[in-house]
């Protein structure tokens, strides 16, 4: 919808049009247009020449009272001479001080001369106006804007009172004052300038007339403001209308006119416009030879205008063609400015044409001038900075990155401070500074510039302007380094999509982002279709480009990789053989893509068999990797993890191992620094991406297999085991603590996304959303991936380094006599299997020991198998001990045999161990692992390290027995509110997305609420202080509404899991296609599939998504992460199934324990599988007798469960051992040993 101002302004020149057609200037002077189009139409110039001379002149006579009346204000007396010629000696001073650097002095010279005018010939002279103009232009130069605009008001003032508002005099100051507001940040002040200059047009059409010189010009800038405002589209349409006013009054062979066509094509271009832009710079060029005859400073920008055009479209040879006889005739007529310009466009071609040589000479050539001639004016420094950014470009593309860096960044910061963030050429700036931290590794710091440019060219060019589109290029580039694949390939398939339709399917912008596309078919093994695209890539640069261009020999060397990939080796040897050489011929032997072409040609010797030249070219590389790109660099780690490959092949396995183990704590710095600067997407990302990286080293630490195997693996754990946990809970209690107002307000932010994205989850598609509702729903994510960024990188100051945690810092927490067993899931190559490092601590030493377990199938299928017979109410005790013993022997039996009677164990499981009731294991001598061992369940080896977080020492707070069909949680108003939604969205056919949860229903559990009541009793008893709620007010908000960690918080209630509901997806993909949508699918966060249940839940269930979901009567497990948590004790989840979730290997399970962990929980009480409500109470009532007494809670668990095994009653591990208790004290300051 046409804004109001925009409708104002355009009702302006369609007024002023009318004007124009009706003037009678226009009507008289009618006859003079048609002679210089005749003469024009037959060739004579002369005759244009001529007609239009009179036409300036007719149009640019002025009323004798604008003459008058300036005549009137020079008037000077004796006192007026004296006062001149002490204005002369004072604006001396001012130009000596001005070139001596002395600023103040000239300041004090200035405002003298202002004094002196104003007290010898008064406000209303013209002296006295011109000495204030002049000072506020003083003050704008300098950058001091308030000053500057208070200046130019005091001046229009003076002008308003000597001529009148409608002089031209008056209306030039009222221009510069508008000129200090169009450089504000804030729009409301270029909105108000751009309101101020249609006033001005509007004086000047009535005292000169609508087609003078100044008032065509004021209608000019007055368009032009909204380019200042990012609305390029409404002033294309003013602007339009201006210079069809101006054709009808001029004719089309007028500069006023051929002029007004410039800046239209201008336009055009700047909004990718580029066939219209064409068509006009081709116009003028046709017009330009009779409105202005002859090599001059306008006729050679339109040319060079044209030729950026044609290197916009892909048409080089023309634009460099173009370019090189505007240069020839700049030099003809002395234009240096013309040829400075020309050069400029040049050496972009160059650039992109790979002659880098050339382009980095021209473009130093055009910079070193521009630092001569353009830095001093804000007119002239955009195009300073834009040929930094060039020089950059092509430092980058030369593998000068340092050199690259500085110029790009301080490009940046001259355009931000001096035009604004949302300027192109600002957002140009920004683009490429992320897109070089990309290349070069720096993923933390280009993530949020990328992001910075996509918003900002989405909000000032829409979504297919060109400039867009290579912002999302550049975004998806870095999601695929992220390992992000998912949200890559749709933003390189819409980037695609948009190249085509505007710049055709075969331009080299269009073919570079397939190279992109078809590189992360490589990353996603998706190899036929990686070697097609490459293909066709290599054939169409080669055609546009050469052979020899920089993209086409990445091309090449990249159809090399996917061949190899693919098994062809010859042929990908010989590709990256020869784009090896052509990139050590034209760019040098330490350039980025030569070391890309040596890494990836030893990999193909690798794999012939030809070990030693592989281990020539995979040493070479890595030595110039780390020289030119760094430790952490992507193709260090390759070089570096390749050459360990090949000295494993010599047979030096021991130094291959040393070698990827080094690889490995470089990758540990480089996740310390990543994992904290994004969001959960691409932190998942990251580890996914590089996870074949640590199962390669492990391999080899197997098959090494020494006495360093066992603490390698350990070290191993200890640094990637529940990392995101780790990182994402640390974020979580910072922002939870801090007083930062900058990390409160991200925080707030973020608990209001998740609560959209749970609420639009559960609605499914609502009216709003309809068939977009895929792309509202990523949209969310998107948003609070975004959040999660920006909080992780403003909590990153307080992060703990993962990369200095090792067994050595490990082993002074582990209690003497105890051991350590840290299960870690592992892949080599297509055989699966589960690893085992095992510290034993004894007599103040540390021995370590690696068990393998070969056949991960055999133990995932004996976990699972034992679940199903505990929880098989028909199923005998005989059955379910001989399943219990076959788990025992398939896990167990084997630490047995190294720990020995060692009691104390921390255990780490990983993968589907963590459903393991590891304490129910029994021995063929029917004992219990309980009996026999005190295990003490960790996420990761890391919790046993101290850190900064401490305790809460807040009350006990209960929720138990809520009342699941209370109808008064939820008003009666919000409830038909949400029958309205539900009502709406049948008649629009759309169906529910939230089936599962909807579907919801839970039968009352009396023995939670007096599971409760008991508990409470035990802790008054204690003079414990606590906070209690049953029935109808254990209410969901009650969490949510805590001022202060509780100490416990204790829940007794239903619990749930649901499995992922594959319909729902496929429903979603179908509202997509529909759409015709381009968003990656839609995820499933299991987060949303797990919670608990609280009062009001069955009333309110079917309308989950419409209502609040603060008090919804369910708490998934998302919303448990903004819950006040931080530093609590001990949570009990007294529900079914609360410890079950989605299992992800090396993060554990996806469910409420992680929640309430990642909420920064201390230790986590869950269950199972569904349990007994009597067993439950009975557990749960020894288990808080003894947590009350002050009995550490893991210590009270396991006493409990050993007194129920010798229960007739609840002697059944069914019941006793359905519980589990994660985490630990240690981590949080408090040592239970």
């Amino acid at each position: 919808m046409m804004k109001k101002r925009h409708f104002s302004l355009l009702a302006l020149s369609l007024m002023l049009t009318v004007t124009v057609m009706h003037s009678p200037d226009v009507i008289a002077n009618a006859a003079l247009v048609e002679q210089a189009t005749r003469a024009a139409e037959q060739g004579d110039i002369e005759g244009v020449v001529i007609a239009n001379e009179r036409l300036s002149l007719l149009y640019s006579e002025e009323p004798a009272w604008v003459a008058d009346a300036l005549e009137a204000a020079s008037v000077l007396d004796e006192d007026g001479e004296e006062a001149a010629m002490i204005l002369e000696e004072l604006i001396a001073e001012a130009n000596d001080a001005a070139v001596a650097g002395d600023l103040e002095a000239v300041l004090e010279a200035k405002q003298a001369a202002q004094e002196v005018a104003m007290d010898f010939l008064g406000p209303e002279h013209i002296v006295t106006i011109n000495v204030t103009v002049d000072l506020g232009f003083f003050y704008l130069k300098n950058g001091m804007g308030d000053p500057a605009l208070s200046t130019f008001g005091d001046a229009q003032q003076m002008a308003a009172a000597a001529f009148g508002d409608d002089h031209p005099v008056t209306v030039d100051v009222a221009l510069q004052a508008t000129n200090v507001m169009e450089l504000s940040p804030n729009p409301e002040f270029i909105e108000e300038a751009q309101i101020r200059r249609d006033d001005l047009a509007s004086l000047l059409a009535e005292s000169l007339g609508p087609m003078h010189p100044e008032t065509v010009h004021m209608r000019i800038v007055a368009a032009e403001t909204f380019v200042s405002l990012g609305e390029y589209e409404v002033a294309l349409d003013v602007l339009s209308e201006v210079c069809s006013d101006v054709g009808t009054a001029h004719g089309e062979y007028h500069r006023q006119y051929t002029g007004c066509l410039k800046k239209m094509g201008l336009l055009m271009f700047d909004l990718g416009q580029l066939a219209d832009a064409e068509r006009t710079f081709l116009l003028i060029s046709e017009r330009m030879g009779f409105a202005n005859p002859g090599v001059n400073e306008f006729t050679l920008e339109n040319l060079t205008l044209l030729a950026d055009v044609y290197r916009q479209q892909g048409r080089y040879a023309e634009s460099q063609e173009l370019l090189a006889g505007v240069a020839e005739l700049s030099v003809l007529a002395g234009e240096v400015e013309s040829l400075m310009v020309a050069k400029s466009y040049q050496g972009a071609n160059f650039n992109i044409l790979g002659e880098l040589t050339m382009a980095q000479m021209v473009t130093e050539d055009v910079l070193d001038y521009g630092y001569r001639h353009w830095a001093d004016s804000p007119d002239t420094a955009e195009n300073l900075y834009n040929n930094q950014l060039s020089l950059g470009d092509i430092y980058r593309r030369l593998g000068k990155l340092p050199d690259a860096e500085a110029l790009i960044e301080g490009a940046r910061v001259g355009l931000s401070s001096t035009y604004g963030d949302l300027v192109p050429s600002s957002l140009t700036a920004t683009n490429a500074l992320g897109q070089l931290y990309e290349q070069i590794g720096l993923y933390d710091a280009a993530e949020p510039l990328l992001r910075q440019a996509v918003a900002g060219f989405e909000q000032v060019f829409g979504l297919e302007h060109p400039d867009t589109v290579a912002s999302r290029n550049n975004l998806a580039l870095l999601f695929e380094s992220q390992g992000n694949f998912r949200e890559a390939e749709p933003l390189y398939q819409v980037s695609i999509d948009t190249y085509e339709n505007l710049l055709g399917p075969e331009h080299p912008d269009t073919i570079a982002i397939k190279n992109n596309l078809a590189f992360l078919y490589i990353l996603m093994e998706d190899f036929e279709q990686s070697t097609d695209m490459f293909m066709d890539v290599q054939a169409s640069w080669e055609t546009s480009l050469g052979a020899d261009n920089p993209s086409t020999l990445a091309a090449t060397n990249n159809l090399g990789r996917s061949l190899h990939k693919m098994g062809e080796l010859e042929v990908a040897g010989e590709l990256i053989s020869e784009a090896l050489a052509l990139r050590q011929q034209t760019l040098g032997d330490e350039h980025p893509d030569v070391i890309r072409s040596l890494i990836d040609l030893g990999g193909v010797q690798l794999d012939a068999g030809n070990i030693d030249e592989a281990r020539a070219l995979l040493g070479d590389a890595l030595e110039k990797a780390e020289k030119v790109l760094g430790k952490l660099h992507p193709y260090t780690f390759d070089a570096l993890n390749l050459l360990a490959d090949v000295l494993a092949a010599k047979g030096n396995l021991q130094a291959a191992v040393d070698l990827k183990e080094l690889g490995f704590q470089r990758r540990s710095q480089f996740l310390d620094r990543m994992l904290w600067t994004t969001g959960e997407n691409a932190r998942e990302g990251y580890m996914r991406l590089h996870r074949p990286e640590l199962n390669h080293y492990l391999s080899m630490v197997v098959e090494l297999n020494d006495e360093t195997s066992g603490r390698r693996l350990i070290d191993a754990s200890l640094q990637r085991k529940g990392l995101l946990l780790k990182v994402t809970s640390e974020i979580q209690q910072i922002a939870t603590l801090s007083r930062d107002p900058e990390l409160k307000a991200l925080a707030d932010g973020l608990v209001e996304a998740r609560q959209e994205l749970a609420s639009l989850t559960l609605s499914g598609p609502t009216a709003e959303t309809g068939e977009n509702h895929a792309a509202f729903l990523y949209e969310l994510e998107q948003r609070v991936n975004e959040l999660q960024s920006q909080l992780g990188r403003a909590s990153a100051r307080y992060r703990t380094s993962i990369a200095e945690v090792n067994t050595s810092r490990l082993e002074n927490y582990l209690a003497e006599g105890s051991a350590l067993i840290d299960f870690v899931s592992h892949e080599d190559g297509e055989n699966n299997e589960i690893l085992a490092g095992i510290a034993i601590k004894e007599d103040g030493e540390v021995f370590y020991e690696l068990l393998r377990y070969a056949d991960r199938d055999s133990i995932e299928e004996a976990v699972l198998e034992y679940r199903t017979f505990i929880q098989d109410d028909l199923a005998d005790d005989e059955e379910i001990l001989e399943v219990g013993q076959l788990a025992y022997e398939v896990v167990w039996a084997p630490i047995v045999e190294i720990i020995d009677d060692i009691e104390y164990v921390y255990m780490i499981p990983d993968g589907v161990l963590n459903i393991l009731p590891f304490n129910a294991l029994v021995s063929y001598d029917e004992v219990y692992v309980l009996e026999t061992n005190d295990l003490h369940m960790l996420t990761s080896a890391r919790d046993l390290l101290p850190n900064e977080f401490r305790l809460a020492d807040g009350e006990y707070v209960i929720l138990a027995g809520p009342d699941y069909d209370s109808e008064d949680v939820v008003s009666t108003e919000e409830i038909e509110l949400a029958k309205g939604k539900r009502s709406t969205a049948a008649q629009l056919g759309l169906r529910g997305a939230g089936g599962g949860l909807r579907g919801l229903n839970f039968p009352p559990l009396p023995g939670a609420a007096e599971e409760g009541r008991i508990i409470n009793e035990q802790v008054e008893k204690r003079d414990q202080v606590s906070s209690v709620f049953f029935g109808e007010i254990a209410q969901e908000k009650v969490l949510g509404e805590m001022d202060a960690a509780p100490e416990i918080l204790h829940m007794a209630t239903h619990g749930f899991f649901l499995e992922a509901d594959d319909n729902l997806r496929k429903r979603l993909l179908k509202l997509q296609r529909g759409a015709d949508l381009h968003v990656p699918p839609p995820g499933d966060n299991p987060l949303l599939r797990a919670g608990l249940a609280f009062a009001g839940i069955n009333t309110n269930a079917q309308f989950l998504g419409d209502i609040d979901t603060n008090n919804d009567g369910v708490l998934t497990a998302l919303e448990v992460l903004d819950l006040n948590l931080s530093g609590t004790k001990l949570v009990v989840l007294s529900a079914c199934e609360t410890g079950l979730g989605e299992i992800h290997e090396g993060e554990g399970v996806y469910g409420l324990r992680r929640s309430f962990q990642e909420a920064g929980v201390a230790e986590v009480v869950s269950s199972l599988w569904e349990v007994s409500d009597a067993g439950t109470q009975a557990l749960m009532t020894d288990f808080y007798d003894r947590v009350v007494g002050g009995m550490p809670a893991r210590e009270a668990l396991r006493e409990t469960q050993l007194e129920m095994m010798d229960s007739p009653e609840w002697g059944f591990p069914y019941i006793w051992s359905a519980f589990m208790i994660t985490g630990s004290y240690e981590s949080a300051g408090f040592n239970v040993n």
